[in-house]
Parts: C-alpha cells; sequence; structure tokens
C-alpha cells in the first residue's frame, strides 16, 4: 500500500513538473515576442538565482561537503563543460528556438535528444541498434519532419535560426544528461545541479549583466519572469526529482512527455498559435519515440 501511494504521488508530482515546463515554455514565448526581453538575460537569472537557492538548501544538508566537486581539476572541468555545454546550452538554445519559432515546435524538437542518447550509447557500447531504436530513429525524423516543413517534401517552413537553435538544444540536452553522470556517482544529484545552474548563470552574466534590463517591464513582465525563474526553474525541477525518485526513471520519462503536449495546448489556447493536424502529427511520432524508448530501455 505504500509503494502504491508512492508511486502516485511520483506519477502526479511528474505530471505536475510537465505541465508547469510546457507552460513555462508559453510564458516564455510571451516576454520574448510581446514584451521584447532579451534571451540571455532571461536565462541568466534562471540559472544564478535557482542555482544559489539551490546550493543553499544543500547547504543546510550536507555543510561544506557540497564544495567536493570543486577541488580536483578533473571534476571542476566535467562540472564545468556540463554548466556550458549542457545546462546553460540547453536553455539558452531552448529560449532563442521559441524566439524565432513558438514554444510547442521548439519543445517538440528539444524532445528528440532521448534518440540521439540511445544512438551515441549504442556505438559506445558497440551494441547492433535493436528495432526498438530503428523504429525510434524513424519516428524522430518523420516527427522532425512533419514540424520542419509542415509535411511539404519542397519546402521548409520553419525560419533557419529556429532550426539551428533547436538542433543545438538537442545537443546541449545529450550534454546535460551525459557529462555529469560521473559526478552524479559521487555527489548529490541536486548539488550538482546547483553548481551548474549558478557557474552557467555568473558566466552569462558576463556578457548580459542581469541588471542592465531591454525590453517592456510592467507587471506581466514581472509576474512572468518570476513563474520562469523560480517556479519552472526550481520548483518543477525539484518536483521531477523526487517523482522520478518515487517512481523510477523509466515511468519518469514517460509521464515527462506530458511537457511538449503542455506546451503546444498552451500555445494553441493562450498565445494561439498556428498548430496545424501535420503539426500535431509529427509530436505524435516524436512522443512515441519516447516512450518507446523509455519502455525498451533502449
Amino acid at each position: 500500500m505504500i509503494n502504491l501511494t508512492n508511486e502516485r504521488t511520483g506519477m502526479i508530482y511528474i505530471i505536475i513538473a510537465g505541465i508547469i515546463w510546457g507552460l513555462g515554455g508559453v510564458v516564455g514565448q510571451y516576454v520574448l515576442q510581446y514584451k521584447h526581453l532579451d534571451a540571455a538575460w532571461i536565462i541568466s537569472i534562471r540559472l544564478w538565482i535557482p542555482g544559489v537557492i539551490l546550493l543553499t538548501l544543500c547547504y543546510r544538508k550536507h555543510k561544506k561537503a557540497i564544495f567536493n566537486p570543486l577541488k580536483t581539476p578533473r571534476e571542476l572541468m566535467i562540472l564545468l563543460f556540463f554548466s556550458v555545454v549542457g545546462i546553460m546550452n540547453s536553455q539558452l538554445s531552448y529560449f532563442l528556438a521559441i524566439q524565432y519559432s513558438n514554444a510547442a515546435t521548439a519543445t517538440i524538437l528539444q524532445y528528440l535528444y532521448p534518440v540521439v542518447i540511445a544512438i551515441i550509447l549504442a556505438f559506445y557500447l558497440k551494441k547492433r541498434p535493436s528495432f526498438a531504436l530503428i523504429i525510434s530513429i524513424i519516428l524522430a525524423l518523420v516527427g522532425a519532419f512533419c514540424l520542419v516543413t509542415d509535411g511539404s517534401i519542397d519546402k521548409i517552413t520553419l525560419p533557419p535560426k529556429a532550426i539551428i537553435f533547436g538542433a543545438l538544444c538537442v545537443v546541449g540536452s545529450v550534454a546535460y544528461t551525459l557529462s555529469p553522470i560521473p559526478l552524479l556517482q559521487r555527489y548529490n544529484t541536486t548539488t550538482i545541479a546547483g553548481w551548474g545552474m549558478l557557474f552557467g548563470g555568473i558566466i552569462l552574466n558576463c556578457f548580459h549583466p542581469f541588471w542592465h534590463i531591454s525590453g517592456i517591464i510592467d507587471f506581466a513582465s514581472v509576474i512572468s519572469i518570476i513563474f520562469i525563474v523560480l517556479v519552472t526553474g526550481m520548483i518543477a525541477f525539484l518536483l521531477y526529482l523526487i517523482g522520478v525518485k518515487l517512481l523510477g526513471s523509466s515511468k519518469g520519462s514517460i509521464l515527462a512527455t506530458i511537457e511538449p503536449l503542455a506546451a503546444a495546448f498552451f500555445s494553441v489556447v493562450i498565445l494561439h498559435v498556428d498548430f496545424n493536424i501535420v503539426d500535431w502529427i509529427g509530436a505524435a511520432c516524436i512522443i512515441a519515440m519516447i516512450v518507446i524508448l523509455a519502455k525498451n530501455k533502449v
């Protein structure tokens, strides 16, 4: 009975986190396209503020142990790679992809990363591609084709910059997933995430200081920024971590596919984004790909 209760709680937490992330992309589109805020500025504060909060929470529990990942050059280099190529790149590229397209398309393109990871692991482990992986690759290609071309062979409907930043977001998501594995085997997940966010935020602030604000700042902008920074950047992250701990990573990754669905739904309902039947087919292909990969543990 306790396990069943934990499983239900984990499911609820992951679903809530996925919906929050999906809505966060739509809120991001709103401040980028309607309030003309700078993507790098938004991500800089979205990284360093949650980073400081997470590390503060970790310090209360683990004390000076949170500084251990910084003590050896090798682990520090892995942490910096995770921070810059993983966290910072994935989040900044995601918001730039939103800026040049919309939240629904950017979120769905981002979710191509699991099949890239599966391909990398198959090569690394020198395993022959399984039937599930082959089907997943086909679904990923069909899904991406639908989103980029609207199903027309002779034209690309998605802006080139949206495609480029969408691809960079996939690269960042792969790095975000794979690069910290050696650190996560030794240290607390929240500690590593906190340092990754903090370093990424500090680096972005060197180019886009948080006190240099461009765009329209009004009540709606402030509420939107608070939602992006604290609710999607930290609360949803913690809910997802707790949910995965209670439910397991395989089921958790399947339930997390609610994020692109939520992004598409809120984009259409709130911002009236034109998301046609071909786009929905593309989204369905990519979500099916994620479910197959998760269920078969490819």
